[in-house]
């Protein structure tokens, strides 16, 4: 069954981008520590993964930014509207509206993430429905699915600590067989902004 692999992301704009790192960073700090959360993750995720990429952008993408997506070969969309599930359920229907049966969706929070994880992912979802990568703070680094299934987004408290608890109810609710991965964090404080540079992430300070 054919995959693709969606990143979704905010454009790496000072006010808008990684705002629970300010303070103690600036909205200008910030927003580098976003870009080059990006960037690695388009550096290192497609040349390691065995599927087409898709950036789903929220905003402008700047000069720098299309010319990280070019040598990545990864091609560029805009995010739909509404919230995450809506904007999750949007893109995995232009990936399906591509050909892709299998779909699989990861954030750019995650840079140091082992890319084995989302090879894993897909070759669960030749056999199961829906698959979880579980974050630290209770949400998911990635969320996959085998067709249509954006039914599992639907009422979902986004950005809490029970938004993956809910996800993977509603999975189930909906009799979809599912799969959860190894968890791992997503770089949205102080504490774990510390915690990737110690794993080797770095940004323009």
């Amino acid at each position: 069954m054919t995959s693709a692999v969606a990143i979704l992301a905010r454009a790496p704009v000072p006010g808008r981008a990684k705002t629970r790192l300010t303070p103690p960073l600036t909205p200008q700090a910030a927003a580098r520590v976003a870009r080059a959360c990006l960037e690695q993750t388009l550096r290192r995720f497609p040349r390691a993964v065995d599927a087409p990429f898709t950036l789903f952008l929220e905003g402008e993408a700047d000069p720098a930014l299309l010319d990280a997506t070019r040598a990545a070969n990864v091609a560029l969309a805009s995010q739909g509207d509404g919230d995450l599930g809506a904007r999750l359920a949007a893109a995995f229907s232009a990936l399906r509206g591509d050909g892709a049966g299998i779909m699989v969706a990861i954030g750019a929070d995650s840079p140091t993430l082992d890319p084995a994880r989302i090879t894993e992912a897909i070759a669960a979802l030749e056999e199961c429905d829906v698959v979880l990568g579980p974050a630290e703070d209770g949400g998911y680094y990635l969320v996959g699915v085998r067709g249509d299934r954006s039914g599992i987004f639907d009422g979902i408290p986004w950005s809490t600590g029970r938004t993956l608890e809910a996800t993977l109810g509603r999975a189930r609710s909906l009799g979809y067989a599912t799969r959860l991965l190894a968890p791992h964090y997503d770089i949205d404080d102080a504490a774990t902004l510390a915690r990737a540079e110690a794993e080797g992430f770095t940004f323009e300070a």
